[in-house]
Parts: C-alpha cells; structure tokens; sequence
C-alpha cells in the first residue's frame, strides 16, 4: 500500500471496529500525539490509551475532508465522529499527521484540534 493508502485503511478498520487490523497497520514504537495532551509511547500503550478513549463508544465515523501524501507523511483534514453507549453523539474537526516507517507503517501520528471544542464535545449528558 501507498502511504495514502495505509491512512486510509487505517481510518477505516478505526470506524468499522476492527482494531486489531487498525494495530496491524501501526509500528511497535508508534507515538500518538494529540497535541494538547501528552504523547503515547509505545504499543502498550498506544493500545492502552485508544481502549480507555473507547470505552463508551459505540461506534465510529471519521470522515476525510482532505488528504495529500508527500513521502512517507500524510496529512489529513477530518471531523471525527463517535456515538456513545449512551446515544450520544460527538465530533471534533482534527488536521492530522502520519507518518510511516520504512516497512510501511504508522510510526508517528500526531493530530491537532481545539481544545475547547473537545471538552464541549465530549463533556458528557
């Protein structure tokens, strides 16, 4: 697969639900940075961080606004969307960075959004 490519699918096994596909595509040293908040170190942790993140989502559905690949960096423009246990519903617009590896995987995901937005967002019913 293209970089592009890997995002993409990436994004889709996110939304689908399928994360073991979505860590298959990801490095062992992968960081996840969402720029407000500290950095994940690590598969442990990065898979550690997304079930704490998901524990009361229901579902998923990111949508790709933009995309453009130079090299082994994608960027993208989204609105995240999740549903909650709940019912709730809550999207954020995110710019995001990818970055791959020589074997073609996510070493480095960086995503930057508003922090006022998310906590309005994700405040809770």
């Amino acid at each position: 697969m293209t970089p592009q490519q890997t995002v993409e699918a990436f994004i889709g096994h996110w939304n689908s639900g399928d994360m073991d596909a979505m860590y298959a595509l990801c490095a062992d040293t992968i960081v996840w940075h969402n720029i407000p908040m500290e950095p994940v170190e690590g598969m442990a942790a990065f898979r550690a961080a997304i079930e704490g993140f998901n524990g009361n989502v229901a579902g998923c559905d990111w949508q790709i606004h933009a995309i453009a690949a130079n090299g082994n960096s994608v960027l993208t423009e989204r609105t995240d969307g999740f549903t909650f246990t709940d019912g709730r519903r809550a999207a954020i617009r995110v710019m995001g960075t990818f970055e791959l590896d020589a074997e073609g995987r996510i070493a480095a995901w960086r995503d930057y959004f508003d922090m006022l937005e998310f906590q309005r967002e994700f405040a809770g019913g």
